[in-house]
């Protein structure tokens, strides 16, 4: 678990039906030494669809929680179905994080899925991440793609990198935010794109953006600085290109989660104690406030109910109010969860997930604490 609550990232992996979030995580997963091997959705070894049924059908049934650091960083990250008729498990997963990564098969584009998904990050106040899949595939029109994604999303949704090529011919992708002088084969030109991508930035800083406009470029650092902020305030999505197929893409992925999702302490939360609004912070020390996001049958620990705790401590073995309940409910071992596996720890801070098992009081959408927190409507 993080020490810090500024060095937590939770996130969404979301969107239409396979459209390669499963098999992104995955790789994500790898790349970042969280786990090792070539884990495979096709050959059932998929890390984050583990159960049976969803190794049968080649597809996540329900939402699944890993995490994984990088860079100083701990990700906690949750793969989750996209299928409509799956859409409660993305919502439920949307009330526990701070930033939804929407991927789109760049041979299929935008779907169904892909809009409604959209809709409720947005309305949830999420920062909004979008990722280009399979761009190995072919026949693919990647500026046509653009134009519709911006015309669907708004024209804030600017690439942060741009492919090399397409299809068998992917050789790479390259940064619009930093473009080099030089490149053969991108699918639009990087340097073009530079503008459209700094100003969406730094129209999160009046001060930045009045410099800007009499003729000051800002430097890679405030870029940097200002990018999470962009993607809060909504003047910014960023897009990026990804291949899992053909390893094109992840690391830089990877700096972009690193640069652009929001810590816990970025959306407001807020809640009711007797009656009165109360609004929450992220900070360990302050009152405990946390909320059941799923529930888990599980053949061998029977029940587990994942959690994210959103302001305060939770620790193992202590009691605590929980909406509903008659009395204090005592909370067994808190597990840290990777997938399938679990691991004890001894508490959970203010921005962490959890699970706890076999608690039958605890129900999807209970507030843990003293302050109830909205019902998660499905």
């Amino acid at each position: 678990m993080a020490k810090n609550v500024d060095d937590i990232r939770n996130l969404v992996v979301c969107g239409h039906g396979s459209s390669g979030k499963t098999t992104l995580v995955d790789h994500l997963l790898v790349k970042s030494g969280a786990v090792s091997g070539q884990p495979s959705v096709d050959n059932g070894s998929s890390i984050c669809d583990f159960d049976e049924e969803e190794k049968h059908h080649k597809h996540s049934i329900e939402a699944a929680v890993v995490h994984f650091d990088h860079a100083g960083k701990r990700f906690n990250v949750i793969d989750t179905p996209g299928y409509p008729d799956l859409i409660g498990q993305t919502i439920g997963a949307i009330r526990a994080v701070e930033t939804a990564v929407i991927t789109i098969d760049a041979h299929a584009g935008i779907k169904v899925n892909t809009r409604r998904v959209w809709k409720e990050a947005g309305d949830a106040g999420l920062g909004r991440i979008l990722c280009i899949t399979k761009l190995d595939t072919d026949n693919i029109n990647f500026a046509g793609l653009i134009d519709s994604i911006k015309e669907v999303f708004g024209t804030q949704c600017v690439p942060f990198n741009v492919p090399i090529g397409q299809g068998h011919d992917l050789k790479g992708v390259v940064s619009t935010i930093d473009p080099p002088k030089e490149v053969a084969g991108a699918l639009i030109d990087p340097t073009e794109m530079h503008e459209k991508v700094v100003e969406s930035i730094i129209e999160a800083d009046e001060a930045v953006m009045e410099k800007y406009l009499e003729g000051e470029m800002p430097s890679k650092e405030v870029l940097q600085r200002l990018t999470a902020e962009a993607l809060r305030q909504g003047t910014l999505t960023p897009i990026v290109c990804v291949s899992t197929k053909m390893n094109v893409g992840v690391n830089e992925l990877l700096e972009v989660l690193m640069q652009a999702t929001l810590p816990p302490s970025a959306i407001p939360r807020s809640g009711k104690k007797d009656g009165d609004d109360v609004t929450l912070k992220a900070d360990p020390n302050a009152p405990l406030a946390a909320q059941v996001f799923k529930t888990r049958i599980d053949p061998f620990v029977q029940r587990l109910s994942f959690i994210r705790v959103f302001s305060g401590t939770l620790k193992k073995d202590s009691t605590v109010h929980v909406s509903g309940a008659r009395k204090g409910i005592k909370i067994g071992p808190l597990l840290s969860v990777q997938a399938e596996k679990t691991t004890p720890i001894d508490q959970a801070i203010a921005g962490d997930i959890v699970a706890v098992a076999k608690t039958e009081d605890l129900h999807t959408g209970s507030s843990l604490g003293e302050v109830e927190l909205p019902a998660i409507k499905f």
